[in-house]
């Protein structure tokens, strides 16, 4: 006999155990379904993406201090990196995550399952757990949050040594190459690139397309790049990799790239992720025809939706031609009582809206009538040295939409903390619509701007000016300071600058 609730999950990342802890305060019984070994909530941020990645980057910000601490008067001595040590702090962290999470499932009575959930019929969910065990639920509701996996590309399947994910990274125990490539610019790409630069590894970042972090405003991308090459990075923009020409050697990879637009040869790959590399001079990263060597290539060109297990053809719910599940801006899909959230559905891929779409999928569900998501809130962070952060248009993305549209900006040199703290490089953008003077996006890079843009976002959201950011009161000295002068720079009276 089929257990009963008001509410199954299947997925438990950050689409599907939110939404779960709000469903039982709404009064829902809840039931999710988690198929990762061991049962670990969390889903690909907690267990290996943004959690362990963040660790990692935290130890390369230390490190990259103590190797600087002599320019503020403190004196070391020689500083190495204890990558054991590193991969133990790493699992600590995700560990301790991880029990907080299974702790709030106990607190907040969510029947949590460890298996691969499917469906028998539009409301009847079959649950195959890893001890051979077969469970079947009822639900009043489903919400499907299963996710997203690393994508790669044709010629360029990851086997873990030579040709890696970024889930091979943030579960290496043992060591870290001396060299490496990285095909894609996007997030995840740069900040490996910028992790292992510090780590002191060389570094080659390939990008299909003209600029890096192409999601970005243009001259977030050239700052970036301009810091990236200043550190030792080899960026190489506008190029194709020809993942047919792979070669696996002894010591590593080589593999061939040559400026993107000209014919390509079978293998050669521009879907999935944007990734490439112009032709490399002889004697520095690669050979006079382009060719790149290292140790191995990291594959980071996004990630494809988690669907296949759910038998969704004995449903409605229907898939997109890039496989991502339609739904409307409740989350419903096209089966009645079936909602859809997180990766799976698309959009920007981010943990954090993840458990924001889970929250509105529930509350209507539950009849609260909740406001439906504006993309343009959604803040992009992305950790590298520097931090970059935005949300909302840029300027020519605004004009395009038909806005009459202005920038300004501030730069952190004009900042007293950011000189102090010895980040005095990047600036904050503001984009506003000057027939209302509401703030349609904002673009930074710098200190801790991952941090900083939340007050941007929350201006947003509350239909607040540039000139009431500029009236709020930020503590001096602090990098906050930045957003209230940039919101001046916006009405044209910026005070430091």
């Amino acid at each position: 006999m089929a257990d009963s609730f008001d509410l199954v999950i299947i997925g438990g990342g950050n689409a599907g155990y939110i939404p779960a802890i709000r469903a039982s305060q709404l009064g829902m019984k809840v039931a999710l379904i988690e198929k990762r070994e061991g049962g670990h909530l969390g889903g690909t941020c907690l267990n290996v993406g943004c959690i362990p990645t963040k660790a990692l980057l935290h130890t390369a910000s230390l490190l990259h201090d103590a190797r600087t601490a002599e320019d503020y008067g403190v004196k070391i001595g020689s500083v190495e990196l204890d990558y054991p040590a590193v991969a133990k702090r790493r699992e600590q962290v995700v560990t301790q995550l991880r029990r907080g999470v299974q702790g709030l499932m106990k607190k907040n009575k969510v029947q949590v399952y460890n298996g691969v959930g499917s469906f028998i019929e539009p409301k009847k969910i079959k649950v195959e757990t890893h001890d051979g065990e077969t469970h079947e639920l009822e639900a009043k509701n489903v919400l499907i949050s299963t996710g997203s996996a690393v994508n790669s590309l044709p010629g360029l399947e990851f086997d873990g040594d030579r040709v890696i994910s970024s889930d091979d990274i943030v579960t290496e125990n043992d060591d870290y190459p001396e060299s490496i490539i990285i095909l894609g610019s996007g997030a995840v790409g740069s900040e490996f690139a910028s992790m292992y630069n510090d780590f002191g590894t060389e570094v080659t970042l390939v990008e299909l397309l003209d600029r890096i972090v192409p999601g970005e405003d243009p001259e977030i991308s050239a700052a970036l790049q301009k810091e990236f090459e200043g550190r030792g990075i080899n960026v190489l923009t506008s190029t194709m990799a020809d993942s047919g020409s792979l070669e696996k050697t002894k010591t590593g990879v080589k593999i061939k790239t040559a400026p993107a637009g000209q014919d390509k040869k079978e293998g050669a790959q521009e879907e999935g992720g944007s990734y490439g590399g112009e032709s490399v001079p002889a004697g520095e990263t690669g050979d006079d025809d382009g060719t790149l060597e290292a140790e191995c290539l990291l594959v980071a060109v996004g990630r494809k939706t988690v669907t296949e297990e759910l038998n969704l053809d004995v449903t409605n719910v229907e898939l997109t031609e890039k496989g991502t599940i339609k739904i409307d801006e409740f989350y419903r899909t096209g089966e009645d009582g079936v909602y859809a959230a997180g990766d799976v559905i698309g959009g920007y891929w981010l943990a954090h809206a993840a458990g924001h779409e889970g929250i509105i999928a529930v509350e209507h569900m539950a009849g609260e009538n909740p406001m439906p998501l504006d993309q343009s809130l959604v803040p992009r962070v992305t950790f590298t040295r520097p931090e970059v952060a935005s949300f909302g248009l840029t300027k020519a993305q605004a004009e395009d939409e038909g806005y009459d549209a202005r920038e300004t900006k501030f730069p952190f040199r004009a900042i007293g903390k950011a000189l102090i703290e010895g980040e005095p490089n990047g600036f904050v953008k503001i984009v506003v619509d000057s027939e209302t003077d509401l703030i349609l996006g904002m673009h930074a890079i710098g200190p801790h701007v991952t941090d900083l843009i939340t007050e941007g976002v929350f201006a947003k959201l509350v239909e607040g000016t540039p000139e009431e950011m500029g009236m709020t009161i930020h503590p001096h000295p602090s990098l906050s300071e930045v957003m209230g002068e940039a919101a001046m720079a916006s009405e044209g009276h910026p005070i430091h600058f």
